[in-house]
């Protein structure tokens, strides 16, 4: 067998330009704006089914209540987690490299080749753009893809 082709991993980063702060500040904002409207229809629904467990099934008032709060404090963990992932991106260097995602993608192996130079490869991204395809750092945490 002279050669042999297997999945490695790619690691895709990007440039940290002003559009891309911004890009993604307006992605985490809607998910706060959808956050809140949640929020605000789990008080409704609150309301809505107090009143219609009053008449039909009082002693269920605990347990829904209950599963509701469950749910609030799930949205306000969510809300908390986006607004600091807010803060985050507001904080970026611009010109540094953040991880976007990790995939996998095929690679020839051949009888000879330096595996070292197999184990990943990274894809830099700047406002949508390929701007460089590189060998991975290995200190990149690749194994994890």
């Amino acid at each position: 067998m002279e050669r042999l082709t297997l999945f490695r991993p790619v690691l895709v980063k990007v440039k940290v330009t002003e559009a891309y702060k911004r890009e993604v500040a307006a992605e985490l904002q809607e998910a706060l704006r959808r956050v809140e409207l949640e929020l605000q229809h789990l008080d409704f629904q609150e309301k809505r089914l107090a009143a219609e467990l009053e008449k039909k099934n009082p002693q269920g008032i605990a347990a829904a209540r209950q599963h509701l709060e469950q749910e609030r404090q799930h949205r306000h963990e969510r809300r908390r987690k986006l607004i600091e992932r807010l803060k985050e991106v507001g904080q970026l260097a611009l010109g540094s490299e953040v991880i976007l995602a990790r995939m996998e993608g095929p690679v020839e192996l051949r009888v000879g080749d330096d595996w070292r130079k197999v184990l990943g490869v990274e894809v830099v991204l700047e406002d949508g753009i390929i701007t460089a395809i590189r060998q991975a750092d290995p200190g990149e945490g690749l194994s994890n893809a």
